[in-house]
C-alpha cells in the first residue's frame, strides 16, 4: 500500500476545517487562541498556571492582568469557547462579581487569572475581545480602589 501524500496547501485546507484535536504532553496543554485581529495563535503552556499568565508570559500575547493575577482589575478577560467553558466550569461568585463590572461580557466570559491550566483542559479555545476594561479604578474618585 502507498502512503497518501498531501501537498501543504491540501494539509492546510483540511486542517482548517477539522476541529482541534487534543493531544497529551505530559505536563503541557495546548491553547488555541483567536486573536484580537481574527488570526489563530496555537501555543503549548506549562499544567499548573494560570491562563492568564501562559497568555501573557509564556506566549506574550496583549493581555495586561494588570493585578498580576490577583482577580481585582478585569484586564485579564477573555471569552472560552462552550466546549472549553464546560471544561473550565462556571466561575466563582469573586471573579462573577469582577466580570458584572467589565465590558463586552459574554456568557462564556472568563478572567483567565481564574483559570488554571489542567491536563483536562488540553486544548482549551479561547478569543480575546477587542478591548479590554481595567475595573480596579474608582473612577468617581479618579483613585485605585
Amino acid at each position: 500500500m502507498r502512503p497518501c501524500l498531501l501537498s501543504a496547501t491540501c494539509a492546510a485546507a483540511i486542517t482548517s476545517i477539522i476541529p482541534h484535536v487534543r493531544y497529551s504532553t505530559p505536563g503541557k496543554v495546548q491553547v488555541h487562541v483567536r486573536k484580537r485581529d481574527g488570526s489563530r495563535f496555537d501555543f503549548d503552556a506549562p499544567v499548573g498556571i494560570s491562563l492568564m499568565q501562559a497568555l501573557r508570559d509564556v506566549a506574550h500575547l496583549d493581555v495586561a492582568g494588570t493585578c498580576d493575577g490577583e482577580m481585582e482589575c478585569g484586564t485579564c478577560h477573555v471569552y472560552l469557547s462552550e466546549a472549553s467553558f464546560a471544561r473550565a466550569g462556571e466561575p466563582s461568585e469573586e471573579e462573577q462579581d469582577l466580570l458584572d463590572k467589565v465590558l463586552a461580557v459574554r456568557d462564556t466570559s472568563r478572567l483567565s487569572c481564574g483559570v488554571d491550566l489542567a491536563p483536562d483542559l488540553d486544548g482549551i479555545e479561547i478569543e480575546l475581545p477587542s478591548c479590554s476594561s481595567d475595573v480596579s479604578w474608582d473612577t468617581a474618585a479618579m483613585k485605585p480602589r
